[in-house]
């Protein structure tokens, strides 16, 4: 290829998109759909494709045209590796706990994929690894969250032209839209009875949790000197030791002090003192999961398809409905806004819509009432 290359690139409409029309160094003509109808957008990755061409930058698909010539790395990209470079270039864009967060989630994520490299992985195999979270009970919002880190990081990788290959992060493996992404489990009365009574080594955590209605990360980094005359302290500790490092702070930021029930006083006085820790684990250290423990003791109370976070809205659902909090009371006691507390808190007790139905005079009883009154009979 001893002579003057030369781009050329165009987009013209066929049927229903724009397709992207260019040559290649060896005369060979490359024709892709760009799978919009705007002319604006399509000029847009035409300009682009032009700009990659100048700087002798080719995807798969020209490499396959192009036998003779490749701009593929001489050395592939592991996973492991990109990973790293992502998660170490954008650590300044995030604060702190965002960034480690960020690093859990793709990590684990990563690990899952029997690949080795990052231009190993296709568009199925993101939708085996999200078909895989959700047979673990993922929540759809989860999915969502797991899949939008995915998108960035392939993103990145490809924009920094560490890959080339195209984003398996696609439209076939999109989370679809449901109207069910905030969960609206309740617990009845029965199964919290059949939780807080089943022997476990989890037992006070899970009482403390259903009489206080705390994140579980608040209990879990709960210290004796948090409670002082019946309040708990919820605020920012600094030097704490975390699951990824140092440094723990309430959900948002927001620190909170709020008074204790007598049932959660008795959990908290009952505990031994073998740590800094209220809720350790039995060598004393700081618990970060209970996981298992959680499966286990849910076994044994026969109580299924319970999350720990429903023993929240169980204890919101109890503060509004028998001691009759309003939404903003619930919400500052809980940590959250009250329209927050309504959308997200507020799950749809069928026990109480068949009290309300008792209370309800019939149709018949109500139009005999009404007709009496203006002294109509039938």
């Amino acid at each position: 290829m001893d002579f003057l290359y030369e781009p050329r690139c165009s987009v013209y409409l066929n049927s229903k998109f724009y397709y992207l029309s260019y040559y290649l160094p060896n005369g060979r003509r490359i024709l892709k759909s760009l799978r919009t109808k705007r002319k604006a957008q399509a000029k847009k990755f035409m300009y682009a494709k032009e700009q990659e061409l100048y700087e002798g930058i080719y995807d798969k698909q020209d490499v396959l045209k192009m036998p003779e010539y490749s701009s593929a790395p001489t050395v592939r990209l592991d996973l492991n590796s990109g990973v790293k470079k992502y998660l170490d270039a954008t650590s300044f864009q995030k604060n702190q706990r965002s960034h480690l967060n960020d690093q859990y989630a793709l990590r684990s994520l990563v690990s899952k994929m029997d690949k080795v490299y990052v231009d190993e992985i296709n568009s199925y195999d993101v939708q085996i690894l999200l078909a895989k979270l959700k047979s673990e009970n993922k929540s759809d919002a989860s999915l969502k969250t797991y899949r939008g880190i995915l998108k960035k990081f392939f993103l990145w990788v490809i924009e920094h032209r560490l890959v080339h290959m195209e984003s398996p992060v696609s439209r076939q493996n999109q989370i679809k839209k449901s109207s069910t992404l905030v969960r609206n489990r309740l617990p009845s009365y029965k199964e919290i009875q059949a939780i807080v009574i089943s022997e476990s080594e989890i037992q006070p955590l899970v009482r403390f949790l259903c009489f206080t209605g705390a994140r579980l990360g608040e209990a879990l980094h709960l210290e004796w000197e948090d409670i002082e005359d019946g309040f708990w302290k919820i605020c920012h500790k600094p030097e704490c030791p975390t699951k990824f490092s140092r440094g723990w702070h309430p959900k948002w930021g927001k620190s909170r002090k709020i008074p204790l029930m007598p049932e959660a006083l008795d959990v908290w006085e009952r505990q031994p003192r073998i740590s800094r820790w209220v809720f350790p684990k039995k060598d004393g250290s700081r618990r970060d999961s209970i996981t298992k423990s959680w499966k286990t003791l849910k076994t044994k109370a026969q109580v299924f398809d319970l999350q720990i976070k429903d023993l929240r809205n169980w204890f919101n659902h109890f503060l509004k409905q028998e001691h009759f909090f309003t939404s903003k009371e619930a919400s500052s006691y809980l940590g959250h806004s009250p329209l927050v507390n309504e959308t997200h808190y507020e799950p749809i007790s069928k026990e109480r819509i068949l009290r309300k139905l008792k209370r309800i005079p019939t149709a018949t009883n109500l139009l005999q009432k009404q007709m009496a009154e203006k002294g109509i009979t039938l």
